[in-house]
Parts: C-alpha cells; sequence; structure tokens
C-alpha cells in the first residue's frame, strides 16, 4: 500500500513538473493570420498566382476562408483590378464578395509573384485601383516562417523556441495594426519579418511546433513581447522609448550577449554640424548654427533617454526613442563626443617651491606621473598646486561628434543575441523569456 502511494506521489510531482506553462485556451480566431504582402505604395497593378493542384475560389470572412463554390482548375493565374468591386483572373472578370478575393490551393503551397507561401492569397483593391495582396496562413506556420527571418536558423533550438513564443505572443496583441488595410500584421520588420517558406527550416519549424500555441502572459494579458537584435549589455525601459511605462518590460544588466558574432556589439557613427543643421531644416527646425550637442538624459545602464541640441540662436530636444531614429542611429545607448577641431595651445604655467621654479603646460598636466614628478621635484604643495593645474585641454572650434555606440535596436524586451548566449549557456527558453520579461508566465 505504502508503495502504491509513492507511485503516486511521484507520478503527481512528475505531472507538476512539466506543467510549468499554464494551460491557455488560444482564441480560435487567432488560428488564421492575415500578412499584407504588398499594399500601400508596393500595391500591385496584376499578381501571378500559382499551385500545381488549382484553387478554390471564394472570400475571407474574418480569419476564416468561405468558398463560393466555383475553383480553377489552371495552375497559374494573372490576377488584376477591373475596377473597385471586380478582378480580372486570366481575364474573366469576377465580382468581389465581401471586400475582398480569396485564393485557397487545392494542393500544397501558393506561388505569389516568385514567393512560396503555406495558406491561401487574399485581394483587395484598394482607394487607388490597386491591389492589397495578402497571404493568410495558420499561426504556427506563420511562425516558423518568421522566426527563421527574425534569427539564424543555426541558432540554438532554445534560443529559436524563445523567439518563437515572442513571435506568437507580439501577434496577438497587435492583431489590428493593420485593420484599415484589411489584414493584421505586415511581413516586414515594421512588424515581424516574414516572407513564407524561405523562413523556414527543420529547426524553425520544430521550433513553432513545440511551442505550439504558447505566448507569454502577464497577469490576464497576453505581454507585448517586444524583441530587438541586441541591447548593447542592458534592456531598455520602455518608457525611455516609446514613452509608456510597461511593468515587465523594465531595463536590466544583460551578461548573455554574444559579441564574437554580433555585428552591432558596438559601432560608431559621426555627425557632422553641417549634417545636424540641415536635419534640422529638414524638419522646418532652426536654432542657427551648431554650437554643440550633448546627451542631456540617460538611464542608470547608460541609455540615452534625451539628447540636447544647441544653436546660436536656441536649442532643440530630441526625447525617447527620437535620440536613436531621428539621426539614424543603430541604438539609444551611445556616447556623444565632440570631434574634428583643436586644443588651444597653452601658455606654461609655473609654480614656485623650495628649490625653483617648476614649468608645466596642459600637456603635461594630462599626465599624473609628470605632475607628481613636478611636486616632488620643486617640493610644491599638492594643495596649492591644484590651482595651478586647473586648465584643461578640451577641444575647441570642433566641426563635429563621434558617436560610439552599443547594441541594434529598440533593446526593449529580449535581445536576440542575448538570448543566443543564454541558450549556448544552458538555459531553457522558459529562462529565457522570464529573464528579460519581468513578472510573466508562459501560457
Amino acid at each position: 500500500m505504502k508503495r502504491y502511494f509513492l507511485k503516486i506521489v511521484v507520478a503527481l510531482m512528475l505531472i507538476l513538473s512539466v506543467s510549468a506553462i499554464s494551460s491557455y485556451a488560444l482564441d480560435p480566431k487567432y488560428e488564421t493570420v492575415k500578412i499584407g504582402l504588398s499594399f500601400g505604395s508596393s500595391a500591385k497593378d496584376k499578381v501571378t498566382v500559382a499551385s500545381i493542384g488549382g484553387f478554390d475560389a471564394g472570400y475571407m470572412d474574418g480569419s476564416n476562408f468561405v468558398s463560393s463554390g466555383f475553383g480553377f482548375g489552371e495552375v497559374t493565374l494573372s490576377v488584376a483590378p477591373s475596377g473597385t468591386d471586380a478582378l480580372l483572373i486570366n481575364g474573366t472578370a469576377y465580382n468581389i464578395t465581401g471586400g475582398n478575393f480569396a485564393l485557397l490551393p487545392l494542393n500544397g503551397e501558393v506561388n505569389i509573384d516568385g514567393s512560396v507561401y503555406r495558406g491561401g492569397a487574399m485581394f483587395i483593391v484598394d482607394a487607388q485601383g490597386k491591389l492589397t495582396v495578402i497571404n493568410f496562413v495558420n499561426i504556427n506556420d506563420y511562425i516558423a516562417g518568421v522566426v527563421g527571418k527574425e534569427m539564424s536558423p543555426s541558432w540554438h533550438i532554445e534560443a529559436l523556441k524563445a523567439q518563437a513564443v515572442c513571435a506568437r505572443s507580439y501577434t496577438i496583441t497587435t492583431w489590428n495594426k493593420h485593420a484599415s488595410l484589411g489584414f493584421n500584421l505586415c511581413g516586414t520588420q515594421d512588424c515581424q519579418a516574414y516572407q513564407g517558406i524561405s523562413g523556414e527550416s527543420e529547426s524553425t519549424i520544430r521550433a513553432a511546433q513545440e511551442t505550439k500555441d504558447e505566448v507569454i502572459m502577464y497577469g490576464s494579458s497576453v505581454a507585448e513581447a517586444l524583441y530587438s537584435s541586441s541591447c548593447g549589455g542592458s534592456t531598455a525601459y520602455a518608457k525611455y522609448v516609446w514613452g509608456n511605462d510597461v511593468p515587465y518590460l523594465q531595463a536590466k544588466a544583460d551578461p548573455y550577449e554574444s559579441l564574437t558574432d554580433n555585428p552591432r556589439a558596438s559601432w560608431t557613427a559621426t555627425l557632422t554640424k553641417e549634417k545636424i543643421k540641415e536635419k534640422l531644416a529638414s524638419s522646418e527646425i532652426d536654432i542657427g548654427d551648431i554650437t554643440d550637442m550633448k546627451v542631456t538624459g540617460a538611464d542608470e545602464f547608460g541609455r540615452t533617454y534625451e539628447v540636447t541640441i544647441y544653436g546660436t540662436d536656441g536649442t532643440y530636444v530630441l526625447k525617447n526613442d527620437r535620440t536613436r531614429s531621428y539621426f539614424g542611429l543603430y541604438s539609444q545607448k551611445y556616447t556623444i563626443t565632440p570631434s574634428g577641431g583643436t586644443a588651444p595651445k597653452p601658455e606654461p604655467l609655473y609654480a614656485i617651491g623650495s628649490r625653483g621654479v617648476g614649468k608645466l603646460s596642459i600637456y603635461t598636466i594630462k599626465g599624473s606621473k609628470s605632475v607628481q614628478t613636478l611636486v616632488d621635484n620643486f617640493h610644491i604643495k599638492s594643495s596649492a598646486s591644484t590651482t595651478l593645474y586647473a586648465p584643461s585641454a578640451e577641444v575647441t572650434d570642433f566641426d563635429s561628434f563621434v558617436i560610439n555606440g552599443a547594441g541594434w535596436g529598440h533593446g526593449i524586451g529580449m535581445s536576440q543575441y542575448g538570448a543566443k548566449g543564454m541558450a549556448e549557456k544552458g538555459h531553457t527558453y522558459e529562462d529565457i523569456l522570464t529573464f528579460y520579461y519581468q513578472g510573466v508566465e508562459l501560457k
């Protein structure tokens, strides 16, 4: 009897140990995601779609494909607008139902202008009479494609799985980002990088499947799992990037980032005064000739959130993400140093001691050893010499600013190179996600 009871206890412990990820029912409306491929300025006059088995024709009702009861046996179709409410498909006009027209392959994938996608193709005629082209696809197939574009498929599987859960969580929290255009997210880095099957590999498919339907939760809500390429040694406060404070998106030191293969572990940029003035002018801002530019606000980890530009006729202040985006910098973690000028040659300074007169210049002062030698040799009191050594060799009449930085991207949430480093040190994807997002759980 005791042995039987022990088996029950052990079984319960095993169940609890594998249930660290809580149960959470994914809303069925998220099973199919619509990704904008061509829209706005990239909308098409014509698009070619192909499938080895032909197509079922219909329309999308929300996330559901509704068949219209007819299809196409042709494996290649040419689709073009015909007015605002019809499409020409291989020269024949078809009315648009429900504001869109959808094609679902009867077998296999769909080729859209040379790129291959799972799921199907959807078309909307925009106000300019051009085609908005959309791929509707199962969310886990979509995630497999995103992971391979956001991370290298060769990276450790635990890093890829962390990316998969982040991408799925981000998809849900930004579900209606492009609702006004008829789709959920776009296929660019403005949302998440996605180019269909070209982003898939055995490892990314595995990452999507082994985390199927898993999301990051903060309380009762799915967390907005923001991520960037690298954070430069510390993540960012959301409030110092987007302006709003988010409990699970706080700054912290990141000792895990892989530096050897990180292309932006450190970087340098140079801004001339003239370039700064031109940039301000393009924004219709005139503060005269540029005299200086300084970091006037940074967090405890050295991430910039305020930069002040000084001019002969005023100042201009950049805050939060604009300290990165305004001049196209890689990250907000940087310092600014004046450059391109010369230091004025100083007049010699003299100090009188018990052994005579000691002579030094600013250049001598730069070396503490030479200063100490002067003090010792001429018996100059250090308290008296402090005033004598005060002049600095600051560069004046400079014409540019050197910006030395680290990291790539907004720095909020998960660092992709940090996830890589954590995975290589033996951490699981759950470890990675709970390190970068505070107070969350996986469901």
